[in-house]
């Protein structure tokens, strides 16, 4: 991995998001560890998350006709705030937003498919 284009992943979505950005992490799925964040993050958060999306997608893979976890999910949480996880194979990238200030559809639209690109990148050039 390049930690340099996984800076510049954490700066373009902070970035991006704008004044809705509230955190961002990226997590290995093997280990629970972070990898990388930003300064507002929780690794004890991120940790616990990654625990989640792995239950989730255990359920879904014991559940009779349902198909696995697609590009991300999301959860709308109380007191306006939101996170999107976004699992990544041997990683997850969580990122935490206020849903008053961001635009949820750009987020979707338009910021996660250059994340995606951004990640992508880190991770091949390494």
């Amino acid at each position: 991995m390049n930690i340099q284009k996984l800076n510049y992943c954490m700066e373009m979505v902070e970035r991006d998001v704008g004044d809705g950005f509230l955190a961002s992490s990226i997590v290995s799925m093997a280990d629970a560890q972070t990898i990388i964040a930003t300064a507002k993050s929780s690794a004890k958060t991120a940790t616990l998350f990654s625990q989640v999306t792995l239950n989730l997608q255990k359920s879904l893979s014991e559940g009779e006709g349902y198909p696995q976890l697609g590009r991300y999910y999301f959860l709308d949480l109380a007191g306006n705030k939101g996170i999107l996880f976004i699992p990544l194979g041997d990683y997850q990238w969580g990122v935490a937003i206020d849903t008053k200030k961001a635009k949820l559809g750009l987020l979707l639209n338009v910021i996660l498919p250059k994340m995606l690109d951004a990640f992508e990148d880190a991770v091949v050039s390494s």
